[in-house]
């Protein structure tokens, strides 16, 4: 807002100087005058609160990132110990949460900015949305990703997902959502939204709708995962429904867990012993 009244101030008074000026005025010139005035004004406090931004946002991306090359090495040494079980995932994740919050106070550094920037609230609200939604605090992901900028299918469905927890029997404003995400990402930027639908679907018995929704994404996506549960779900098979093949992307929505997977290390003498290690 403070950007804008800036912009304002600097235009009003190039258009008054330059309207005096003339003899007898002309608003021809002023408008020129207080158009160019309002740019050149806006250039330095945007630059300036352009480079503070993004200096909070890398520092959050920073944090991140470390965070999360150190979770991989330790999970890489538990894979090599054969150590396993849901007391270190559990473990895991917490530790994941006290990493995502720590993030998430430098995101208050940006509040003082809001009033030079109307788009500095979306761009951290949907950033923090998607930190709490990743540790499931859905709560609190709610208010900052219900009116979030949809830049991505994975923002749609993190909406959709919300709005299902939140009631998991409604049916019609999901179907909006549904219908309006595979209308802003079609073919295969759509294939997450309608693993996801479906999914719901199942979750709330119409069989049949989840059915008819990954015929029409096999046929839109022709992706082989959704080409794969719509023939589970054709023909009945209604406990081999999983999208685990679509990956980390798929995993980041928290429907399902990766499964573990067997890690092969030598034995004396040289032989092999397998171990279960994390995905």
């Amino acid at each position: 807002m403070l950007l804008y009244v800036v912009m304002l101030l600097a235009a009003a008074d190039a258009a008054i100087f330059t309207y005096s000026a003339g003899e007898g005025g002309h608003w021809g010139w002023a408008i020129p005058a207080a158009l160019g005035a309002a740019i050149v004004a806006s250039l330095p406090l945007s630059w300036w609160v352009k480079k503070r931004i993004e200096a909070i946002f890398n520092r959050v991306q920073e944090m991140l990132l470390r965070d999360q090359q150190t979770m991989q090495r330790k999970v890489a040494a538990l894979q090599n110990k054969g150590v396993g079980g849901q007391k270190v995932v559990s473990q895991l994740e917490k530790e994941q949460e006290t990493s995502v919050r720590a993030a998430l106070v430098p995101l208050e550094e940006l509040k003082p900015y809001q009033w030079l920037n109307p788009l500095v609230k979306k761009q951290a609200d949907m950033l923090k949305g998607q930190l709490l939604f990743q540790i499931k605090d859905y709560d609190a992901a709610r208010p900052c990703l219900e009116n979030a900028m949809v830049l991505d299918p994975s923002i749609a469905c993190m909406q959709m997902i919300l709005h299902w927890k939140k009631d998991p029997e409604e049916t019609k404003e999901l179907d909006k959502m549904f219908n309006k995400g595979v209308g802003r990402f079609k073919y295969d930027k759509g294939t997450l939204i309608y693993a996801l639908y479906s999914w719901i679907l199942v979750k709330q018995n119409r069989l049949n709708e989840a059915v008819s929704v990954l015929a029409e994404g096999k046929t839109k996506t022709e992706d082989p995962v959704i080409a794969q549960n719509w023939d589970h779900l054709a023909n009945n098979r209604l406990k081999r429904l999983s999208f685990a093949g679509l990956g980390e992307r798929w995993y980041a929505l928290g429907l399902e867990t990766p499964q573990p997977v067997r890690q092969q290390q030598q034995a004396p003498f040289g032989g092999r012993v397998s171990r279960r290690g994390f995905r």
